[in-house]
């Protein structure tokens, strides 16, 4: 099989179940999709060259070992010259860093009282001046958060140090258009999303996240939903609104309905 940085890390999976056990030995951090849950979630969204990144190493490393195991590499100058590239990009980023024009959030907090920490890093880059960067600070990666900002033009780095991670984000561009204009999250009361479960005439599979730890609520929501047919629909017992989980299930064309009942009990209700 021919691969190359934009290869998912789950059709490599596929093709060969040694790519396991070889994508581990490369970083402790890719131990994780010895799990098979989060296999499955993450490794068909990761690239490899995501999964470089992720793991502070040269996407060559990454090529190197599955060349071992029978993968043959489409073209490695191409992805160094990418690399460079992107470096130059996020200049900016990396010189507000050095002369410390950071503004720092650490979500680490509310994360631990169980709460969401997605509207207050909003409103962080909403109120950041412009020659700063954004430093938040969490105990894992938010690549959900990640992508999010990124497509709000932001550039964006990860640091670990020990069981710190810190993540930066610096504005470089406009915000990405969205290709489509269709919205298909709906924020409603209880008596309306019972009336849409109903309504909507499916077999309705029913899960609760409530006491789960992040990111297992996001990653078992979508582990249920790549199971689920046109003729089902999934209902979710929540503790909040899972702001990270909406753009994804925006890309995916689910229609989300959503209500607020009280502090620590919201309900989803999702189907194509």
């Amino acid at each position: 099989m021919k691969i190359n940085k934009q290869t998912k890390i789950a059709a490599l999976i596929k093709e060969n179940q040694d790519t396991i056990e070889t994508i581990a030995s490369i970083n402790p951090h890719f131990k994780k999709l010895r799990n098979p849950i989060l296999r499955k979630i993450l490794a068909s969204r990761v690239t490899i060259e995501d999964a470089a990144r992720i793991g502070k190493c040269d996407v060559v490393i990454f090529f190197k070992k599955l060349a071992e195991i029978g993968f043959e590499v489409e073209n490695q100058s191409i992805v160094k010259k990418e690399t460079k590239k992107e470096e130059t990009l996020n200049k900016e980023l990396l010189n507000a860093i050095q002369t410390s024009k950071v503004t720092s959030i650490d979500v680490r907090p509310t994360l631990a009282k169980g709460g969401d920490p997605f509207k207050d890093i909003m409103k962080a880059l909403k109120s950041l001046p412009k020659e700063n960067a954004l430093e938040v600070i969490n105990t894992f990666e938010p690549t959900p958060l990640i992508k999010i900002v990124n497509n709000k033009g932001y550039a964006s780095m990860v640091k670990t140090e020990g069981k710190v991670v810190y993540t930066y984000f610096f504005k470089v561009n406009e915000a990405k258009q969205k290709t489509s204009t269709t919205h298909n999250i709906f924020k409603v009361t209880i008596e309306a999303l019972e009336k849409e479960k109903t309504d909507c005439k499916k077999e309705i599979r029913e899960i609760d996240v409530r006491d789960l730890e992040m990111p297992l609520p996001m990653v078992t929501i979508l582990n249920k939903l790549e199971t689920l047919t046109d003729k089902q629909a999934l209902f979710v017992h929540h503790k909040k609104v899972p702001q990270y989980l909406l753009p994804e299930l925006e890309e995916r064309h689910f229609k989300t309905w959503i209500a607020e009942i009280e502090e620590g009990n919201v309900k989803l209700l999702i189907h194509n």
